[in-house]
């Protein structure tokens, strides 16, 4: 089974969106043919510049270091179950820009991490795709400015330790090395040719 978590923060609009939202879209279908399994998963944040939690924080006083000020939006694009060709019309709803807002990439690799250990098989691999660091305005404002950033070392290193499922990591223009142990760089003035997919197939197979 593979998961591909899709970074759907407001950074990643333009031409970063449309990279990661083909290169989800094309190794679906692939590894499909293939008999694997895949589920396409997005995340973001229910508004921007925090929410609902932010106002409690506000009610109760504001005490100090609250932890994270906004809701979590996490989107199934296409779960395991469902084939490629009944999951197109949700797919495409990754180039829909107003879903685009902030992200906490820490919270989602847990949750993906949660969804495909629920899955039977020989071999789970987690890929995320994203631009660059975790961003919620309200929590770094309200927070150590790098709250977010240590707590997704932290989940990274932990399902890197754990060895039920591999992490890999394709950083959309931006090196991701700096968090997650086997990561590749798109390069965002390529086209997304064969050379492209053989680098990510290579980087799967632990021969990047």
């Amino acid at each position: 089974v593979v998961t591909l978590l899709l970074d759907n923060s407001g950074s990643m609009r333009g031409r970063p969106r449309t990279v990661s939202a083909t290169c989800a879209d094309i190794l679906a279908r692939s590894l499909e043919r293939w008999g694997v399994k895949v589920e396409i998963l997005g995340f973001t944040t229910g508004q921007w510049n925090g929410g609902r939690p932010l106002k409690r924080w506000r009610g109760m006083g504001q005490p100090a270091n609250p932890g994270r000020l906004n809701e979590l939006s996490h989107v199934v694009y296409k779960d395991a179950k469902t084939s490629w060709r009944r999951a197109r019309a949700n797919i495409a709803a990754l180039l829909k820009s107003d879903l685009f807002r902030e992200g906490v990439d820490g919270e989602a690799l847990l949750w993906a991490r949660q969804r495909l250990l629920q899955n039977d098989a020989r071999r789970r691999i987690l890929i995320i795709i994203s631009d660059g660091c975790p961003m919620d305005s309200a929590t770094h404002q309200t927070n150590q400015q790098d709250i977010l950033d240590l707590h997704l070392k932290q989940v990274a290193r932990q399902i890197e330790q754990e060895g039920n499922i591999e992490l890999y990591a394709l950083g959309v223009g931006l090196d991701l090395s700096t968090y997650y142990r086997h990561s590749l760089a798109l390069d965002l003035s390529r086209s997304l040719d064969n050379a492209v997919f053989d680098d990510i197939l290579s980087l799967l197979n632990g021969r990047h």
